[in-house]
């Protein structure tokens, strides 16, 4: 059961909405922290955003001057996280001074290839999103309750890469490298909502082989990742199969991010989004081509397991355009 802390004496309800958090009614002597658990909820759902495959997309590069471009709108809400012994509890069930909280997270990405040889490809990534936080919280003296819905939107993180062949054919094997960059949003908004990122630039590099006949493939690839500030770095893996069927195609892919080091409490004070992560997610994707070069997905990311990270189910809908 999740804690809750003693209310004793008369409650008063401040409701802060939308793009801010209002000071407290000069009535009132209750103390709360500045930004409770804002910045937990975005490091909880920095695992679970919407660029699982920027860097390790697959060992096939695209053939000169060809390209790949999808373009995408996801959702993800969730109320549940995964604590840092890999338990899934309420949104900052840690902090007796949160009553409830809620994540939610509306994205618009862009993920784009281009074949600059044969052999070598650019590859690059940038979300537009938009986060909300929503949580009751419960002053220090507890005699007062302030309900919070804070928003922030803008750009992400811009990821760019390159992938380089170093076997092409039936059985094809490449090199992918890539830097994580943020775009100048806030590492501590000051509304108390979540952050669009960590604020923090990595580098990330892959290996990746694979193997396709007829109308089915398979591919699995290694990865690591540098992190930026004070974050340990984290390596990372994945295992795709997937098939066409005329008109229409599917594939599913197991994808696995853990850090090299120590898995912590997350500290719901903490004024940075500091916190090792370790992810264990579900791809699955389904979808039909409706014309010569385009094609229509829904795709599902589903936390199968992880610690210190979101739980829940992210879905999201693309239009895809492929040339040649």
């Amino acid at each position: 059961m999740r804690r809750t802390a003693a209310v004793p004496g008369p409650i008063h309800i401040i409701r802060d909405a939308s793009r801010g958090v209002k000071p407290l009614a000069a009535r009132s002597t209750a103390a709360f922290r500045p930004t409770p658990g804002a910045l937990a909820l975005a490091a909880l759902a920095a695992c679970v955003s919407l660029t699982p495959r920027d860097i390790a997309a697959g060992p096939w590069t695209r053939p000169r001057e060809g390209y790949f471009a999808k373009f995408a709108a996801s959702y993800l809400y969730t109320r549940t996280e995964l604590d840092a012994a890999g338990s899934e509890v309420p949104v900052l069930t840690s902090n007796p001074l949160v009553q409830s909280a809620a994540y939610r997270e509306v994205a618009l990405s862009t993920y784009a290839e281009y074949g600059l040889s044969d052999r070598w490809t650019l590859v690059g990534s940038l979300p537009y999103k938009i986060v909300t936080s929503t949580r009751t919280e419960i002053s220090e003296d507890a005699s007062l309750l302030r309900e919070i819905d804070a928003t922030n939107a803008g750009l992400s993180d811009l990821h760019l890469g390159a992938r380089g062949a170093l076997r092409r054919g039936r059985h094809p094997v490449a090199v992918e490298a890539g830097v994580k960059i943020p775009l100048g949003y806030e590492r501590v908004p000051e509304n108390g909502g979540p952050a669009l990122g960590s604020g923090e630039p990595d580098v990330q590099a892959a290996l990746s082989a694979g193997t396709g006949a007829a109308s089915v493939y398979t591919q699995a690839w290694a990865a690591y990742r540098v992190r930026g500030g004070e974050l340990d770095d984290d390596v990372g893996f994945g295992i795709e199969a997937g098939g066409r069927r005329g008109r229409l195609f599917a594939q599913a892919l197991v994808e696995g991010w853990y850090s090299t080091g120590e898995i912590e409490p997350l500290d719901v004070s903490a004024t940075t989004m500091a916190v090792n992560q370790d992810v264990l997610k579900l791809i699955a994707s389904a979808g039909a081509r409706t014309g010569r070069q385009a094609s229509v997905v829904v795709e599902v990311f589903h936390v199968l397991d992880g610690r210190n990270t979101a739980a829940g189910t992210t879905w999201s809908l693309g239009l895809v355009l492929e040339a040649p």
